[in-house]
C-alpha cells in the first residue's frame, strides 16, 4: 500500500499461540504499521463474555478504517470477519493460533514476519464465500461427527504445548467416536440418508492434493458448498483412505463420498450430536448452513498472473 495515512484496526488476541509470543507480535505491529503511511489502532481482546469483536470492527469501518487485521487464531478471525461481512474493507490475517484454517487455504504465510510483510507490501484482495449458521458467519468448514468431539475434548493448554497434534491425541483417547451414525443430509432441498463417522461442509475443496488438506484457493469463491461424508471407523480404514487419496487425488476413495450444493445444507441426526464450525463447538444437531457468496474481502499473496 503506497497511500499515506491508511487507517488500520488490529484486533489482537494476546492469549493466542505460544505463551511467550505476545510481546513479539506487539513489536511487529509497532514496527510495520508506522506513521505517516499508517494510523494504527490496536485492540487487545479480553475474552470476557460480553465482548463483541464484530461490533468493534463495524464501528471502526464506520470511522473510515481502510484495513482491519485479525491477529490471533480461528476464534479471533471469526469475530473480526463477522464484522466485515458485506463490507468493502479488506481483512488482513496474522495467523498466530493453532488451526489457522482459512489462512492455510488462502496460502497466507504462517510465519509472523512474512504474514506481516504481506499486509504492508503488494498483495491481492480476494472475495471469499462464507458459511452462515443462524446469525453467525464462518469461513472454512462446519462439521458433525469426529471433529466436534475431538475439539470439545482438547484442552487449551494442550494446544499451546502440542499444537495441532493435541487434536489427534484427543481423538485417540476417544476411539468410540469412530462409530458410524445415521444422518439425514438435505442439499438445496433434496434429502438423503447416510451413515457416517463425519459429515463436513466446506467452502473449499478438501483432500484433493495430499499431503495438502485444501484445494486451490479460488474454490473459496466458486459459489459452491462441498460436502464430505467419511465412513472410516478403524485405523486400517483411515490408512486405506489416506492411501487412496495419495494414489488418486481428487477422485473417490474408500470410505469417502463427496457431494455439493449451491444454496444450503442441513444435517440432522438420529440423536443429538455436537457441531463445530472453524474449530469452535457451536451447538448440536440439527444444523443448517447457508452459502453467502463473496461476502468478505481478504488480503492474499500476489497470484502468478499479477505478481
Amino acid at each position: 500500500m503506497a497511500n499515506a495515512n491508511q487507517k488500520v484496526l488490529v484486533v489482537f488476541n494476546p492469549k493466542a499461540g505460544k505463551e511467550d509470543q505476545a510481546d513479539e507480535i506487539r513489536a511487529a505491529l509497532t514496527q510495520h504499521f508506522t506513521p505517516p503511511q499508517w494510523t494504527p489502532e490496536i485492540y487487545e481482546t479480553t475474552g470476557e463474555q460480553d465482548e463483541d469483536v464484530a461490533a468493534i470492527c463495524r464501528a471502526a469501518c464506520d470511522r473510515g478504517a481502510d484495513l482491519v487485521v485479525a491477529a490471533g487464531g480461528d476464534g479471533t478471525l471469526i469475530g473480526v470477519a463477522n464484522g466485515l461481512v458485506n463490507s468493502s474493507v479488506p481483512l488482513g490475517i496474522l495467523p498466530v493460533g493453532t488451526g489457522n484454517a482459512l489462512a492455510r487455504a488462502l496460502l497466507i504465510p504462517l510465519k509472523l514476519d512474512e504474514a506481516m510483510e504481506l499486509l504492508v507490501t503488494d498483495h491481492d484482495v480476494m472475495e471469499v464465500d462464507t458459511l452462515k449458521v443462524g446469525q453467525r458467519y464462518f469461513f472454512s468448514n462446519v462439521s458433525v461427527g469426529i471433529s466436534p468431539q475431538m475439539m470439545s475434548d482438547t484442552k487449551s493448554e494442550h494446544k499451546k504445548v502440542f499444537g495441532r497434534l493435541a487434536y489427534v491425541l484427543a481423538m485417540i483417547k476417544r476411539s468410540r467416536i469412530f462409530q458410524l451414525q445415521r444422518y439425514t443430509i438435505t442439499l438445496d432441498g433434496r434429502a438423503r440418508s447416510v451413515r457416517a463417522a463425519e459429515v463436513m461442509i466446506s467452502t473449499t475443496t478438501l483432500l484433493v492434493k495430499p499431503p495438502f488438506l485444501f484445494g486451490a484457493p479460488d474454490t473459496l469463491a466458486d459459489g459452491q458448498l462441498e460436502v464430505y461424508i467419511i465412513r472410516a471407523q478403524t485405523l486400517r480404514d483411515y490408512v486405506r483412505l489416506i492411501w487412496d487419496l495419495f494414489r488418486r487425488p481428487g477422485r473417490s476413495a474408500a470410505k469417502l463420498s463427496h457431494l455439493a450444493a449451491t444454496r444450503s445444507v442441513r444435517i440432522e441426526a438420529d440423536h443429538s450430536r455436537l457441531v463445530q464450525a472453524d474449530g469452535e463447538v457451536i451447538g448440536h444437531t440439527p444444523v443448517e448452513v447457508q452459502l453467502v457468496h463473496k461476502a468478505i474481502h481478504v488480503i492474499i499473496p500476489l497470484t502468478e498472473a499479477t505478481g
